[in-house]
């Protein structure tokens, strides 16, 4: 493997599918006759600069979490459902039309099926963080909230992450500072 390619191996997915993707939405509106000429006829000019920008969004989303360090599992998936559905149109489309048998669908396909593969494993190997007030703990009375965010608890007493009341030793209650006490003391 040469240095280059060993190079891009080891970038994170997010980055080069980012790249990849805004270039590939950027063409269709920068140079359509280019596009045209290695595609075949395009029958609908509006829908190849729709599909254009719709890759070139998710591209630029792609790179700009890559670049704040904030790549997060749904943005991955992002990824991979849109390299997923690329390359079923790359697919379909060199299987269907006769007339525009490309080898750039066949290419794209191959380059989509290795961005898919690269997002899949990056996202299998990121660590899951649980939030335990998400989902369906949205209401404070559930997990304990009070006002102004105030955990509403009693001596003696806590709630664990799903909001059930979880009995603690009668010095917990040391925690709290003179000058902030619970809601409970009026």
């Amino acid at each position: 493997m040469n240095r280059r390619l060993s190079a891009l191996v080891r970038r994170d997915p997010a980055e080069v599918q980012g790249a990849y993707f805004l270039l590939k939405g950027l063409l269709p509106w920068l140079q359509p006759k280019r596009v045209t000429r290695l595609t075949g006829p395009i029958r609908e000019g509006w829908l190849m600069k729709t599909v254009g920008g719709l890759a070139g969004t998710v591209g630029a989303t792609l790179l700009s979490a890559h670049r704040h360090g904030r790549v997060t599992p749904e943005l991955r998936k992002l990824g991979i459902w849109s390299a997923l559905t690329l390359l079923v149109v790359d697919v379909s489309t060199y299987a269907t039309h006769r007339r525009r048998r490309s080898a750039v669908f066949l290419a794209d396909a191959a380059v989509q099926a290795a961005l898919l593969a690269a997002q899949w494993y990056a996202c299998s190997r990121m660590p899951v963080v649980i939030d335990a007030r998400a989902g369906g703990l949205r209401d404070p009375s559930r997990y304990g909230a009070g006002e102004h965010g105030r955990w509403n608890i009693l001596p003696g007493e806590s709630r664990d992450a799903a909001g059930n009341r979880d009995i603690v030793a009668e010095g917990s209650m040391s925690s709290f500072p003179a000058s902030d006490p619970p809601s409970y003391m009026g």
